[in-house]
């Protein structure tokens, strides 16, 4: 069996590559983090059950008892951490021969600098690419096989896709977060606002609460009809001169890993997603005894979930 053999040269090249590594690694500000709660985490999962409070107090009449009340039955949502890595080998002559082992690091070992937020940034997009799909998609699924079972597999918490037409609370309504065709529009973002905030407004119990969407998360193509729509003093297009109502209503950001390019989506910032942040990527290098070659790997650990399908509306994507 080959041997594993450190040394201070493969030290150095380890110190070498991650000066490398972490220039590359801030070029572009990753964008899920504006997406996603961001959250620690210490173990192979994060398991919590979704909060679902009592029912509102009632009158109680002179000389009567007090009603009572019992929490609702509530979901339990799972978040695993996934291991993401690689690892490239260099044989022994390549290093002998080198004369600026600097230049081999920067070109292929340090790239990865930049290959780790690209990464991330697919993984957390699949979220919003795969999420009307009726089958569902593994990135929901959060088992751990002997670990940790997810009841809801590919789907999200409540047994359906995270943007569905049939999302039920637990006293009987159903609430769609989906629109399948919906081009974007000053009128359709009107009605999809309306949605978001009056009728999607409710909690498990059915009763009000207060959520307003900041952000309409858009891919490129969408840019200008978004620019057009949200900082216009003028609605689009009308012949009466009338007021933009929805000017500056929300924030448009653009989204590259977005695959639909006339899909679209209404959202709260950092609600109702989660993105577990379970270890930063770790550099390593060695070298084999046998053959006598080089090795250099790099290994992270991260995760995702929704915990809330209400701060989210997708129109115009794909549900198969």
């Amino acid at each position: 069996m080959a041997g594993v053999h450190r040394s201070q040269f493969t030290e150095a090249m380890k110190k070498t590559a991650y000066a490398y590594f972490w220039e590359r690694y801030d070029d572009t500000p990753p964008m899920f983090e504006e997406l996603f709660e961001v959250v620690p985490s210490d173990a192979a999962y994060e398991k919590f059950t979704s909060a679902i409070g009592l029912g509102e107090l009632l009158e109680k009449p002179e000389g009567e008892d007090l009603q009572t009340d019992a929490p609702i039955e509530s979901y339990t949502i799972v978040c695993k951490n996934r291991s993401f890595g690689r690892i490239v080998r260099f044989s022994k002559e390549t290093v002998d021969d080198t004369k600026k082992l600097d230049n081999i690091l920067a070109g292929t070992v340090a790239s990865w600098g930049r290959q780790v937020p690209i990464t991330k940034e697919k993984f957390y997009a699949k979220f919003f690419n795969e999420g009307a799909k009726t089958a569902g998609n593994d990135v929901f699924n959060n088992t751990i096989t002997g670990v940790v079972d997810d009841a809801s597999t590919n789907l999200i918490y409540d047994n359906k896709a995270w943007f569905a037409t049939n999302h039920a609370d637990k006293v009987g309504n159903t609430y769609a977060n989906y629109t399948a065709s919906r081009t974007l529009t000053h009128a359709n973002l009107k009605t999809t606002y309306t949605t978001f905030t009056s009728v999607n407004n409710r909690d498990e119990r059915g009763d009000i609460v207060d959520i307003t969407p900041d952000s309409l998360l858009i891919p490129p193509a969408l840019h200008f009809t978004a620019r057009e729509i949200l900082e216009t003093t003028l609605i689009p297009g009308s012949q009466d001169n009338d007021i933009n109502s929805l000017r500056t209503i929300v924030t448009p950001i653009k989204w590259s890993y977005l695959t639909d390019t006339d899909g679209w989506y209404l959202m709260k910032n950092r609600e109702g997603t989660m993105a577990t942040d379970r270890e930063d990527p770790t550099l390593d290098f060695w070298q084999d005894e046998t053959s006598k070659d080089y090795f250099a790997s790099v290994f992270t650990r991260f995760g995702g979930c929704i915990t809330n399908w209400r701060y989210h509306y997708a129109c115009n994507i794909a549900s198969s």
